[in-house]
């Protein structure tokens, strides 16, 4: 939406009772708190993804910002989906894939120009770029004739460099450097995620990857000496990813916000921001007030 044309819309605040949540007697009745705190977070941001600014779209610079916002809603949505079925098995794999967004956007707004935007996008296109080299190099072994499905593929590989406004010669596939110089655990310290980076992204490797952590916590059962058998039952989601994310989100959106539709959004939503994270807050401690005295596997 543009802010100069259309006013944000309202979005209802999820109470969060502390007295309520005292006499929860179930670790689900925090998981249902902190889907809809995570609910309320991931509308704030798709406001923030379709707010444009001043301008009726966004230049090709503000575009590899905003896109992450809108990576940043479909990915949230998608692990809401997958808790609401608890199936932690998943809903732990897109995580990692929020987080990982979350610090793109914020790290791309703190030190944005054109210099670091090119640097995401051209490497980007790197796939693109060893694709375009191999074509040409098995057409020249044919003698210059090209196959249907090659010209398809050039056609779309052309198309993505233009749309990036990245001439593919300029895409250094000697180059193995991150984007913008650092990899994401320095990006995340970069815009204070640091800690996070160990929870959110270090440990969710076991699960993206398949590793054998990933194996035993949600695909295999023990027997306790040393026998498997395949578990084909979902894992069950806990709160604590959820009211994380929530409270990553809504930074994220506030950087946004200020970003695109400075003082105007800000005005609008910083106070309801600071609200959410406190409720958050708060939810998250009476989830810390139920565990206590608590062992696995009741935990």
């Amino acid at each position: 939406m543009s802010e100069s044309k259309t006013a944000f819309p309202t979005i209802d605040e999820v109470a969060v009772d502390p007295a309520e949540m005292a006499g929860y007697t179930r670790e689900w009745d925090f998981m249902v708190l902190a889907s809809e705190l995570l609910r309320e977070a991931t509308s704030y941001v798709c406001v923030a993804a379709c707010t444009l600014g001043p301008a009726p779209a966004w230049t090709r610079d503000q575009a590899a910002v905003g896109g992450n916002m809108v990576r940043l809603f479909k990915l949230l949505s998608a692990f809401l989906d997958q808790t609401v079925q608890k199936r932690a098995d998943t809903s732990t794999i897109i995580s990692r894939l929020a987080f990982e967004t979350i610090v793109n956007a914020r790290y791309l707004i703190a030190n944005f120009s054109p210099e670091q935007v090119d640097s995401f996008v051209r490497h980007s296109l790197r796939h693109e770029r060893r694709l375009w080299d191999t074509i040409q190099a098995n057409v020249a072994q044919r003698g210059g004739e090209m196959l249907h499905i090659e010209q398809r593929m050039v056609k779309s590989i052309s198309r993505a460099a233009r749309i990036a406004g990245i001439e593919l010669d300029s895409v250094d596939l000697k180059n193995r450097a991150a984007w913008g110089g650092k990899d994401l655990r320095q990006k995340a310290e970069a815009v204070g995620l640091d800690r996070a980076y160990l929870a959110m992204f270090g440990g969710m490797s076991h699960n993206v990857h398949g590793a054998w952590h990933d194996l035993y916590q949600y695909h295999l059962e023990e027997d306790g000496n040393g026998a498997f058998t395949p578990k084909l039952e979902w894992g069950r989601p806990r709160p604590q990813p959820l009211f994380m994310l929530g409270l990553l989100a809504v930074d994220a959106v506030h950087d946004f916000f200020g970003f695109i539709g400075g003082d105007t959004a800000l005005d609008q939503f910083s106070e309801k921001l600071v609200g959410l994270k406190v409720r958050l807050h708060a939810a998250n401690d009476g989830h810390e007030a139920y565990l206590v005295g608590k062992t696995w596997p009741e935990i």
